[in-house]
């Protein structure tokens, strides 16, 4: 029952328009009535009348409803729910007054019903400002006049939740994580708010940014379903989103200030910083345009994960089309984001690679079957982060190697077919014991497990006979053991070193379902 109250509840959004439209249109009637000094048709008004006064029950009683769920359980909901109640009791008397007489109203009768429509109509304005404050944020109606500023705050020197991050939440979120209004249980109008989380749990973990679902949900990009805030509203800035990042990973203070360390580490009196490897700190989301562009020429685009700006690039459907120029034109914008680039089979040459080094954070790269030297991988050498690069079928030469070695970041190279010789190979396996080299060749293999050595017995002779490995075999029992029936020669198992008989192919599979149901038959 509690659940089709919920669905009864949900219903309100609909039928609260209903009592405004009716209610606003009797008293443009009134109002033209009272000019011309003549009356209305009662039949019309009548039909406007009482469904003004049903639409209005049919509206407070949805909105209780919906009060009763608990996002919505907040002072601003409680009066503008006593509003509308107001709205419905005015429009039920309007209701009653005008079936006082059959002919209409005249005199005090028809003063007080004007009156209270004019009332009713004037409850309507708090009643509706309240709904929208409540279902799109106190600021929905000037929020185009503010689209694209940015909130003042601080990413680095020293950070406080009231002057660089509260400003960010009221502007950015309050719509649907207010005063007015929890969505999922979540309030963020204080720190005591934000610290608490909602229903589903924490929104952010003090001084663990990677774990905190509330980041994770500002990087998802804007199509997906748990992107916040919603597509449709002001998204806040990558500079904002560093700031709240920065905040958590000083501890998430309240009170006072947090000092951001050079490069973005926080610590707040000993609190957890950002650690050394966090790459994706204050990385802004791809531009929506340039990513467009790439899957506009089928250049495959992904996130690394959900939460990061990291982007996964994949040139397979669009290579035999795309050369430097190319290239070039569709990475140039997204240069920050790359983090796994695949350009296998492409037309590019080493001039390529010249852009691809600018990308601060690639760990990944697939050059494979490309026009690529020893001069292109001289361009990388040096590169801090690239950990996986794939240079089958290029054309490098032995001297590649030590731009090879110069890749401080490198786990695992690719090889085969590329131009290096057998000692090339051996030399970058001894110099770099921790690169996993693969070159196509086939190393040592060692067995993860072998089995033990089978080894054969000979079955018990029936007592008195002469040992005779060329003998039959011979049951101990006489008797199948499952049927009590005479054996068949041809139906025998070993069992505990032991040959036993059975009358029929069926009775070894049931003796060996369940042996000791048939042990005690046996000799």
């Amino acid at each position: 029952m509690e659940k089709w109250i919920a669905v009864f509840g949900r219903l309100h959004p609909l039928a609260v328009h209903l009592p405004i439209g009716l209610l606003i249109a009797l008293l443009a009637l009134e109002a033209a009535a009272f000019a011309r000094r003549s009356p209305l048709p009662r039949a019309a008004v009548s039909v406007l009348v009482f469904l003004a006064a049903a639409a209005a029950v049919l509206s407070a009683v949805t909105g209780y409803a919906l009060s009763r769920e608990e996002e919505f359980g907040t002072a601003a909901v409680a009066l503008h729910l006593r509003l509308g109640l107001a709205v419905a009791a005015c429009s039920l008397v309007l209701a009653l007054l005008h079936t006082r007489t059959r002919e209409g109203m005249r005199g005090s009768a028809l003063v007080a019903y004007r009156t209270l429509l004019v009332l009713s109509v004037v409850l309507l304005v708090p009643t509706g400002h309240l709904g929208a404050s409540i279902a799109h944020g106190e600021d929905y109606l000037t929020e185009p006049l503010h689209e694209g500023a940015q909130v003042e705050g601080k990413t680095d020197g020293a950070i406080s939740f009231a002057r660089d991050i509260a400003p960010i939440f009221a502007a950015r979120c309050s719509a649907c994580h207010g005063e007015t209004k929890r969505k999922g249980g979540l309030s963020l109008k204080d720190s005591k708010s934000v610290l608490a989380g909602g229903r589903d749990g924490l929104v952010i973990v003090p001084g663990k940014p990677k774990e905190s679902e509330m980041l994770r949900r500002l990087r998802l990009p804007p199509e997906e379903e748990d992107h916040m805030p919603p597509a449709t509203r002001t998204q806040p800035t990558a500079e904002e989103i560093a700031r709240i990042e920065a905040w958590i990973a000083a501890g998430a203070p309240v009170d006072g200030e947090a000092v951001i360390a050079q490069g973005g580490a926080a610590s707040p009196g000993g609190a957890p910083t950002i650690g050394e490897g966090s790459r994706t700190l204050g990385i802004a989301p791809a531009d929506g345009a340039a990513v467009e562009a790439l899957r506009d020429k089928l250049v495959h685009v992904e996130v690394v994960a959900k939460g990061s700006n990291l982007l996964i690039v994949d040139f397979a459907a669009a290579a035999p089309e795309m050369g430097d120029a190319e290239v070039a034109a569709l990475l140039e914008p997204v240069l920050e984001q790359v983090a796994d680039l695949s350009l296998a089979r492409s037309r590019i040459t080493d001039e390529a690679l010249k852009l691809v080094v600018r990308m601060p954070n690639l760990s990944r790269l697939d050059v494979r079957e490309t026009a690529v030297t020893d001069a292109g991988v001289a361009v990388l050498a040096g590169h801090k982060h690239l950990a996986e690069l794939v240079l089958a079928r290029t054309h490098l030469t032995d001297a590649a190697v030590e731009n090879l070695l110069a890749l401080p970041a490198l786990k695992r190279a690719f090889l085969w077919r590329s131009g290096l010789s057998e000692d090339a190979i051996a030399r970058l396996r001894r110099e770099r014991p921790d690169l996993v080299v693969d070159a196509g060749d086939a190393p040592d293999a060692k067995p993860l497990e072998a089995e033990k050595e089978v080894v054969l017995t000979k079955a018990t002779p029936a007592a008195g006979a002469p040992a005779n490995p060329a003998a039959p075999l011979v049951p101990i029992n006489t008797v199948c053991p499952v049927t009590g029936k005479a054996l068949d020669p041809a139906y025998q198992i070993v069992f505990r070193g032991k040959v036993i008989g059975f009358c029929c192919p069926n009775c070894p599979g049931q003796f060996w379902a369940d042996p000791a149901k048939y042990e005690s038959k046996l000799p």
